[in-house]
């Protein structure tokens, strides 16, 4: 207590409480909203976990198996590629179609109209 409360508690007559404090407010929701909060928390967590459980199945599953290429030379070592004593093949002539005539490829192009900037159309012969 301040020396100005207790001159003034001197002069008056009635005898004020100065030490009672203002009590904190308690929300009564407040203990509803947590256990809503808790529960959606853990509803968000449970969708992301079964998310994730879902997720290894599917990748777990096994990819169809795909013929290889023929391009692919199959499995080779380091050593076999640096070696200079083999003869190695070449791919780049393979699955090559040589047209002798222009007629065996046929008129697909007769029926093709170009469209865009051109004043004109442009006919293919």
């Amino acid at each position: 207590m301040g020396f100005v409360n207790r001159f003034k508690s001197l002069f008056s007559s009635k005898s004020e409480q100065l030490d009672e404090q203002p009590k904190e407010f308690q929300d009564p929701h407040r203990a509803r909203m947590t256990e809503a909060f808790v529960e959606r928390q853990q509803s968000v967590i449970d969708d992301a976990m079964d998310e994730l459980k879902s997720a290894d199945e599917k990748i777990k599953s096994e990819p169809a198996p795909t013929s290889a290429s023929d391009y692919d030379a199959g499995d080779v070592e380091m050593m076999d590629l640096l070696s200079e004593d083999e003869e190695h093949e070449d791919h780049s002539e393979m699955n090559v179609v040589e047209h002798l005539s222009v007629e065996e490829i046929g008129s697909h192009l007769e029926s093709v109209t170009v469209e865009g900037d051109l004043p004109e159309e442009v006919k293919f012969e």
